[in-house]
């Protein structure tokens, strides 16, 4: 009893390893009842959300010149270089602690004045096979928080 393509090894002692593959229902039509056991239907395939998303972050104000480190929350992160900040019009390298978790460095030669604070994912085919990358990478932004610099 098992679901085509779904098994282990070639000679299993037990089905019971299965089960969670089966819709089971009860028959009870008749005067034993017997179980149905259908392969269940997978969902099919989806891709991830590229897009990223802003929640939070630890300060949204400092004072002009002053090193200041922010702390940003909220999902879909990707490590390696590929999330970044855009800080106004500025891009900013994060530091990656998690898909949820970053923090980046406010810059000290900004003027004071309101700048709107993105996190932004380039995708540019680099989870997939390697191919010949002779196309620009997609910026995917997400929400922004604004931020005040006085």
């Amino acid at each position: 009893m098992s679901c085509a393509g779904k098994g282990y090894g070639t000679n299993p002692q037990s089905d019971s390893y299965l089960y969670t593959q089966f819709n089971s229902s009860l028959v009870t039509n008749s005067v034993t009842p017997t179980s149905t056991r259908n392969c269940r239907q997978l969902s099919s395939g989806f891709y991830p959300s590229f897009t990223p998303i802003l929640s939070n972050l630890s300060v949204t104000t400092s004072a002009a010149g002053v090193y200041t480190v922010v702390n940003v929350y909220g999902g879909n992160f990707l490590p390696n270089g590929t999330t970044f900040i855009k800080f106004g019009t500025n891009y900013l390298p994060v530091t990656y602690f998690g898909s949820f978790n970053l923090s980046f460095s406010v810059p000290t030669n900004l003027t004071p004045g309101t700048y709107n604070v993105y996190i932004v994912n380039l995708y540019n085919g680099n989870f997939s096979p390697a191919v010949n990358q002779s196309y620009a990478g997609n910026l995917n932004f997400s929400n922004f928080i604004p931020y005040v610099i006085s």
